[in-house]
């Protein structure tokens, strides 16, 4: 894949997560490399992951919550998973204190808890977050992604919240989570969910967000948003899809593609939107076009897609 100036201005030191996403999801640098450790460490340095940690009021907590879930996306589940997409550090062996106190208290309440019904989209971002802040040794973990597996194979993605139909929200976001599980620690009930949600996503045109809902497409499909939080769009799933090595498995998944590529702007640069800037302890960049968040993601889907359908034609490359 060639790229042009884009990279140089990715890796600006203005926006630490996404110089280390550059480094590791677009150069493919390993997180060993020293470069890397540093870029990972300035994440925590400067940015918005230390103005989120500055409203972090003790006890795995945020300020103003009624529980981990509410408000929204000012809480600890809101948190967790706006600073692993962030990269931060909250292994509880050398990464951020904060931050790992906060994967205890969501393992406690959430493992402590009795359920009768598990929601792809909120455990989907559970085992995500907690298996990239640096917490999968704990066994709840591993619990947490049966869970969710068996609500992928055996519920088939369904969910009350969207009249009992199969959910691609939800689904996105369950892959999400199983992606950050290493292909050679999957079991094979990881393995199945993922290639049902692979199934469930292809059964239908992507781009156009054909899903079954009871009500109409979300506006916010076919825009490029980011952050989402149990949402999802376009290019999320795209980018999940990716993680988890599925870009050429479906018809629909390459059309899409051709979408996104048609979506840049000069440079190989794209625009975005935060839908809920006004709802967060802080932007994870100002207001501007095109966006750095969005322009790796997309390079990323592309360059993927690329190296996973060496013959394909169509999308152009960068």
């Amino acid at each position: 894949m060639l790229y042009s100036d884009v990279i140089s201005w990715l890796m600006e030191r203005d926006a630490p997560s996404v110089r280390y996403w550059t480094l590791t999801k677009l150069l493919d640098r390993r997180k060993d490399e020293d470069e890397v450790a540093r870029a990972r460490q300035a994440i925590l340095e400067s940015g918005p992951a230390v103005e989120i940690l500055s409203h972090y009021a003790g006890d795995g907590r945020w300020e103003g919550e009624r529980g981990y879930y509410t408000p929204k996306y000012k809480s600890a589940h809101w948190q967790l998973l706006l600073l692993a997409e962030l990269a931060a550090d909250g292994a509880p062996d050398g990464g951020d204190d904060r931050i790992a106190a906060a994967c205890r208290r969501m393992i406690e309440e959430v493992g402590g808890a009795e359920r009768t019904r598990v929601w792809p989209c909120f455990h989907g971002n559970l085992v995500g977050y907690l298996r990239a802040l640096g917490h999968a040794g704990d066994e709840r973990v591993r619990a947490f992604e049966a869970e969710l597996a068996r609500a992928g194979t055996a519920g088939k993605w369904c969910c009350n919240l969207n009249g009992d139909l199969p959910c691609a929200w939800g689904a996105a976001r369950a892959l999400w989570g199983l992606g950050q599980i290493p292909a050679d620690e999957r079991d094979d009930a990881v393995q199945e969910a993922i290639e049902s949600g692979v199934r469930f996503l292809g059964r239908f045109k992507l781009r156009d967000g054909n899903y079954p809902s009871e009500g109409a497409r979300h506006k916010m499909w076919d825009r490029l948003n980011f952050p989402l939080f149990y949402q999802s769009d376009v290019l999320f799933t795209l980018r999940v899809l990716a993680d988890v090595g599925q870009l050429g498995a479906k018809p629909t998944f390459h059309k899409a593609v051709e979408w996104l590529v048609d979506r840049a702007e000069s440079g190989w640069r794209w625009n975005g939107v935060s839908p809920y800037n006004s709802r967060m302890w802080t932007s994870l960049e100002e207001r501007r076009r095109p966006s750095k968040w969005i322009t790796w993601q997309a390079l990323y889907v592309i360059k993927t897609y690329h190296l996973d359908n060496p013959g394909a034609g169509g999308a152009r490359e960068a």
